[in-house]
């Protein structure tokens, strides 16, 4: 079965797998790129069949590809056997496309926020593994046997990750070898950039301790930092919030309602009443609270992404960190949206309009 999902996975080129290759490791997924991909694959493929079986036989998609394909190739007086062909390659098509995103969006997602997570995790407790490390090469510890002694069951994942690739060295791998995997297990530039650290001491001879230290102690500054700019922004970041998730909605809904005043305000409204004026001239209004309507949607929709990602950049420096407070706000925004629609509904439904 893992042959025929790499047979699939092949299809992609090395680049595109090397890049999702790498995503899947910092997430922890015990897998070869081409398996996963091709896995991927074969669910897109198995949705888009459901999906496009489900839209055909849907009265209401039908009808309205099969109107659209009829406006296009109407014209071309086609035989309404090849019509309804045509009709069912364009669903087919639109769900593909949807699934597709759907897919990406949602793979993207998880991939991220679990690379993000390891990623926090190993880099919290970073410090003290890197002194534990510089205390035993002072107690005399060759480097390989410093960091599998230094990790400890309390540092977590980076424990566990670290006894896995130093297996490999003591097995016969080299220590450089064994060390880029474990970089490659995480999406880290501090682990990154002490594993460079560690590498070129251990080649140039130089006092590795000592630089463990030192790297240790930079880093618990740069984390405190971090915490400090993120307590100072916390202002900055309720703004965010209440604009994306409560502002910006309370005012879409009320020009929304005030567009259906206005529209049923012209229904009713005389057509000589535009005549009694000399240089005004009452219209309706161009855009209709439908088209509003949808707009406001897709608004909210890339406003509370962008204000979350905004967040994710405020706190901790990263803009991944906000996918996890997306979903909540997008929530947030739709509700306060449709409760104060409804409030409006309700305020205006006993007045004549």
């Amino acid at each position: 079965m893992a042959l025929n999902f790499e047979s699939l996975g092949r299809l992609f080129t090395r680049e595109q797998m090397r890049g999702f290759g790498k995503a899947i490791h910092s997430a922890g997924i015990i897998a070869s790129a081409e398996a996963f991909a091709g896995y991927l694959t074969a669910i897109v493929l198995t949705m888009t069949f459901f999906l496009t079986i489900v839209l055909f036989l849907l009265p209401t998609t039908q009808k309205l590809f099969l109107d659209l394909v009829l406006a296009v190739l109407g014209p071309l007086g086609l035989p309404l056997l090849l019509v309804k062909l045509v009709t069912l390659l364009a669903l087919l098509v639109v769900a593909f496309l949807v699934v597709v995103f759907a897919t990406y969006t949602v793979v993207s997602a998880v991939l991220i926020l679990l690379g993000e997570a390891r990623k926090n995790a190993v880099e919290a407790v970073l410090p003290d593994f890197l002194t534990l490390i510089g205390a035993n090469v002072r107690a005399g510890m060759t480097i390989d046997q410093a960091i599998w002694y230094a990790a400890k069951p309390e540092f977590g994942i980076l424990s566990i990750e670290v006894r896995a690739v130093i297996k490999g060295a003591f097995s016969g791998e080299s220590l450089h070898s064994a060390l880029d995997r474990l970089g490659e297990r995480f999406d880290s530039p501090v682990l990154s950039r002490t594993i460079a650290l560690i590498k070129q001491a251990s080649v140039t001879g130089g006092e590795v301790a000592k630089i463990l230290e030192m790297t240790a102690s930079d880093a618990r500054e740069t984390a405190m930092l971090k915490k400090d700019i993120a307590a100072s922004l916390l202002i900055y970041e309720i703004f965010v919030v209440f604009s994306s998730a409560l502002g910006a909605p309370f005012l879409f809904a009320v020009v929304n309602r005030l567009l259906g005043i206005l529209e049923k305000s012209f229904a009713f409204l005389p057509q000589t009443a535009a005549q009694t004026v000399a240089f005004i001239k009452p219209a309706a209004p161009l855009i209709t609270s439908t088209d509003f309507f949808y707009f406001s949607l897709a608004t909210m929709f890339v406003t509370t992404l962008i204000s979350a990602f905004i967040i994710g950049v405020v706190q901790t420096g990263s803009k991944n960190q906000g996918f996890k407070y997306f979903p909540f706000m997008l929530i947030a925004a739709y509700l306060v949206y449709f409760v104060v629609s409804s409030a409006l509904d309700s305020f205006f439904a006993g007045l004549l309009i």
